[in-house]
C-alpha cells in the first residue's frame, strides 16, 4: 500500500472518530431537550387541571347560597339537583365546603 491510502485510510479514521464524538454530544442535548419536554408538558397538564379546579370552586361558590337557603327548607338534595340542574355529587361538595367553612370558622 503507498502512501497515499494509508493516508486517505487515516483520514477517515479520524472523520469518522470526530463524527462519533458529535453524534454523542448531540444525543446528550437531546436527552436534555427530551427532559425540558416532559417538564413543560406536566407542567401544562398541571395548569389545566388547576383551571378546572378554580373553575369548579368558582362554580360551587356561586351556587353555595341558594343550595344552602334550599336544604335550610327542608329539601333533599335530589330535589336541589334538580331545581338548580346541578348533579348531586356538586351538591354534596358544596354541603362539604359548608361544613368545613362553618367547623374552621368556629
Amino acid at each position: 500500500m503507498g502512501t497515499m491510502e494509508i493516508g486517505i485510510i487515516a483520514a477517515l479514521v479520524l472523520i469518522v472518530f470526530y463524527l462519533l464524538t458529535v453524534n454523542s454530544k448531540l444525543k446528550k442535548e437531546k436527552k436534555v431537550l427530551q427532559e425540558i419536554l416532559e417538564v413543560k408538558d406536566t407542567t401544562i397538564q398541571n395548569l389545566q387541571a388547576s383551571r378546572v379546579a378554580v373553575k369548579d370552586v368558582i362554580e360551587n361558590l356561586s351556587a353555595h347560597d341558594e343550595v344552602m337557603a334550599l336544604l335550610a327548607e327542608g329539601k333533599s338534595r335530589e330535589e336541589i339537583a334538580d331545581e338548580l340542574g346541578i348533579p348531586i355529587s356538586k351538591i354534596e361538595l358544596i354541603i362539604k365546603f359548608d361544613k368545613i367553612k362553618k367547623d374552621h370558622a368556629v
